[in-house]
């Protein structure tokens, strides 16, 4: 044989035992998205999806997951049946407070989205006082972040009737059909509410809250300790996912509404347009130790166990992914 060829041979055996195995072979992942049908505002999982940026990043995704609820995905999560997924960092944190290996990696989802939906008769928040409202559980989100507007307003949390209802879609149908008074929604389902009923707006959750992450890229722990490289392509994968609806509103309604069944365009438009405003997508990943702060902050404040912020959240894979795709303006 030639030696140029030898020398060619070598040279190729060398690249590939320098190459990552997951660039090779695709690994499989088996990814979870919260909220069925999906919101706008966590769209980015399935994005990746539909457009390949999880197979560009050397991941093989089967299926996006649905699931109705943030606790649903808590336990998806922490039995082994998904790899990666998105929710609430409140739910997190209290995962792992009880002792599952979980951690937060990204925050997709980087300022809440969450709307005070009321029927037309409860005109400010005094009004919700002895009135039915829709949470998910107690002590979720879906309740605790009503609370610094109560306190504001000079209402007893206790005043309020609080109904375990499930998910934000089961929260917006509580409402539409009259079964309680208020529930917290995202954007873009309490457009849909608004259309389909007489509900209107009260508040917005945000103008206290403006660091508080709406949903989390969460990892099984074990993930991150035997395949750093696959958490880092997932985190890269959801930024550029995110990325990617910011620059391509048409092709992102077509998603959504593939997706979620939703056919009035111009709903759907207002909903992305909403989500746009308020900077809504973590195009550089969307997690500050800040944001975690005021997660872990209130958290406790409303019953949770105190646990270092390094405990259930990791930020080194967000990190990486931007030193490989650099930053862009938000």
């Amino acid at each position: 044989m030639p030696k140029r060829a030898i020398v060619f041979i070598l040279l190729n055996l060398l690249v590939g035992l320098m190459t990552p195995a997951y660039a090779q072979a695709p690994f499989k992942l088996r990814v979870a998205s919260v909220n069925s049908p999906p919101s706008m505002h966590t769209l980015y999982m399935r994005v990746a999806k539909e457009e390949g940026i999880y197979k560009r990043n050397g991941l093989d995704v089967d299926d996006i997951i649905s699931l109705t609820s943030g606790p649903l995905m808590t336990q998806a999560l922490a039995s082994g049946h998904v790899d990666v997924g998105d929710t609430d960092a409140e739910g997190v944190l209290n995962a792992v407070a009880s002792g599952f290996g979980l951690a937060v990696v990204a925050a997709p989802s980087q300022h809440l989205s969450y709307v005070v939906m009321v029927q037309p008769d409860i005109k400010t928040l005094k009004d919700l006082a002895g009135q039915p409202f829709a949470i998910s559980r107690p002590g979720a989100q879906s309740q605790y972040l009503l609370f610094p507007l109560l306190d504001e307003a000079g209402v007893s949390r206790n005043a309020v009737t609080w109904v375990p209802i499930g998910g934000p879609s089961q929260r917006r149908l509580a409402l539409v059909n009259n079964r309680v008074k208020g529930a917290l929604l995202h954007l873009d389902y309490a457009l849909t509410a608004k259309r389909d009923s007489n509900v209107v707006q009260l508040d917005r959750v945000a103008r206290d809250n403006p660091d508080y992450p709406h949903q989390m890229l969460v990892m099984r722990k074990e993930l991150i300790e035997k395949n750093p490289e696959v958490v880092t392509a997932v985190t890269r994968s959801i930024i550029e996912a995110c990325r990617f609806m910011v620059a391509n509103r048409e092709r992102t309604i077509d998603i959504y509404m593939k997706t979620s069944g939703e056919t009035d365009r111009n709903l759907v438009g207002a909903g992305y347009d909403a989500l746009l405003s308020i900077h809504g997508f973590g195009v550089n990943g969307g997690m500050t130790r800040k944001g975690l702060e005021v997660v872990s902050k209130l958290a406790v404040e409303n019953g949770a166990k105190s646990i270092p912020i390094e405990s259930w959240s990791d930020f080194r894979f967000q990190e990486d992914a931007l030193k490989q795709i650099g930053r862009v303006a938000e």
